[in-house]
């Protein structure tokens, strides 16, 4: 068996070390303390490299180290070009970053319990860019794992551990994926990355963790002020409204979650809001009484226009108020292109959550109404979703209530039980009793045929009552405010909520004029009824 024995007293380059070093299986490296080997070229060893001093990676070109899963005490990165594992490792005492990254590649860099890392910042830190780990052995107090997915994107997570102490491994990975490990990833609301942590014994871990990340992470729609760490779990996301809080930091910002004890499933963990947060379905039908064309289907006039917005409408608009995680909601252009059925997008809704102890409305989100009365959602990879997702609610027994612009809103009757993977449907299109009627006495839906209900029109100032006449009437607010008083001959083209027939035209006269609409269709010729929204 061939036997070395390296002892070096000064802080030199060791001669013939500064190309390659090759430890065969066997041999003893040893590198005295107040010792630096210096190595230019790759590493591979099958043997331990033992000894307090210290192995200087210092190639003018990316370095490749591969220990073969043996050891090695003192480590100092010092290449610009980086360092690529080979191999797996461990790291018994410490390792420094003074230039370059440490690619792991496929392999996991364990770390002794009492080693420790020095000199990491976002330009210094280990590159998590295939299957390898950042392992702690015997994580018990706080740790940072320094790890970014590729050579410009730095994630750190730091990780205390509170329950029982276990070898920890993270990874970061490049995106945030719908199924935490598959799936197309978000390209919305989140930020851009996820942290993959194991545990070497399932159970027994009490983890808190902090994410680190900065602005040019967070991608479209993210809210730095609403945000939070979320798991997922198997099923989906698992984060609540009620934990969501704002980041920390003025940049790179963090965030903390606490007692996380479930690393299964990948232990895949994502920052972000509406994405991110537990999922609530349910699948409502419902026709706008202004763009209903008969045979079960409602005119796309506006789409076909071109008008509909991106961006939801209802932020900006008088007596609609969001909650929950409601707001701000946006959808590619692609979802208002023609697909030639009755699929295609009539206008922008409104849902709300009612809790069922009050009929308080909890949580909103703005939402899209096909021609068919179906309201779809749309996800965090900006593809249409056949349900309405209120996220970040917790499943259980809730009223619904859908409202409109310039339509009358409707409200469920009563509770409906929903889940986080099953969409319960309630149709208010086939009967006055699908909509509740409290508070009023006029019918809470308008007939649009035989058998065949939708919410009432007219609403152009955009608040609870349809009038002709009287304070605060749609009238008025069609002539005077939209049109200027101008009666003959003139018109508003667009998105408006005057636009009561949804034509995408607001006329007082001529053929297919609001006011006819307003007048004949919606108050049956009375000038003096008034059509009251249900009180909820």
């Amino acid at each position: 068996m061939k036997k070395y024995s390296l002892l070096i007293a000064l802080v030199v380059s060791a001669a013939g070390l500064n190309a390659q070093l090759n430890i065969q299986s066997g041999a003893t490296f040893f590198i005295q303390s107040g010792a630096t080997v210096t190595v230019q070229g790759d590493v591979t060893s099958n043997a331990d490299i033992q000894g307090p001093g210290v192995l200087l990676l210092k190639g003018s070109a990316l370095q490749t180290v591969n220990m073969n899963g043996f050891s090695v005490q003192n480590v100092q990165v010092d290449n610009t070009n980086n360092v690529s594992l080979g191999g797996a490792a461990t790291l018994g005492t410490n390792l420094t970053f003074t230039t370059g990254k440490v690619l792991l590649n496929g392999f996991d860099l364990n770390l002794a319990s009492a080693a420790t890392l020095t000199g990491f910042d976002n330009a210094k830190y280990f590159v998590t860019n295939g299957a390898g780990r950042l392992v702690k052995n015997s994580l018990s107090t706080a740790f940072t794992y320094p790890v970014g997915f590729d050579a410009s994107s730095y994630n750190p997570l730091s990780i205390t551990q509170g329950g029982t102490v276990d070898n920890i491994g993270v990874r970061c990975l490049q995106n945030v994926l719908q199924n935490g490990t598959s799936g197309a990833p978000f390209v919305k609301e989140v930020v851009d990355a996820s942290w993959a942590v194991t545990e070497a014994v399932a159970g027994g871990s009490s983890l808190s963790m902090t994410s680190t990340w900065t602005g040019t992470d967070e991608l479209p729609g993210f809210n730095r002020a609403k945000t939070g760490i979320s798991y997922y779990d198997g099923v989906g996301w698992d984060m609540l409204n009620t934990q969501t809080l704002a980041a920390a930091g003025a940049g790179p910002y963090t965030i903390t979650r606490s007692s996380v004890s479930n690393l299964a499933n990948g232990g895949i963990f994502a920052v972000g809001t509406r994405p991110v947060l537990t999922e609530l379905r349910v699948s409502p039908k419902v026709y706008l009484q202004g763009a209903y064309a008969g045979g079960g289907l409602m005119n796309d006039g506006l789409r076909s226009a071109g008008v509909i917005p991106t961006s939801e409408p209802y932020t900006t608009t008088t007596n609609f108020t969001h909650s929950g995680s409601g707001g701000l909601e946006t959808i590619p252009s692609s979802v208002l292109g023609s697909t030639s059925s009755g699929s295609d997008i009539v206008d922008w809704a409104f849902a709300q959550l009612h809790r069922q102890s009050d009929g308080a409305v909890v949580s909103t989100r703005a939402v899209l109404i096909q021609r068919d009365g179906f309201l779809v959602d749309v996800d965090g990879t900006n593809t249409k979703i056949n349900y309405i997702n209120f996220a970040g609610e917790a499943a259980g027994s809730y009223y619904v209530s859908i409202r409109h612009r310039n339509h009358l809103g409707v409200r469920t009757p009563s509770l409906l039980g929903l889940t986080r993977t099953a969409s319960t449907t309630h149709d208010f299109t086939t009967s006055l009793a699908q909509a509740f009627s409290g508070g009023i006495t006029n019918n809470p839906m308008a007939t649009l045929t035989g058998g065949v209900f939708g919410m009432w029109g007219g609403n152009a100032n955009s608040n609870t009552f349809v009038a002709y006449s009287n304070p605060a009437n749609d009238n008025t607010y069609l002539l005077n405010t939209v049109l200027g008083g101008n009666k003959a001959n003139f018109t508003v083209n667009g998105y408006n909520t005057a636009d009561l027939n949804m034509n995408n035209q607001v006329r007082y006269q001529n053929p297919g004029n609001d006011n006819t609409f307003l007048l004949n269709t919606v108050l049956g010729g009375d000038k003096a009824r008034r059509i009251n929204q249900a009180i909820f």
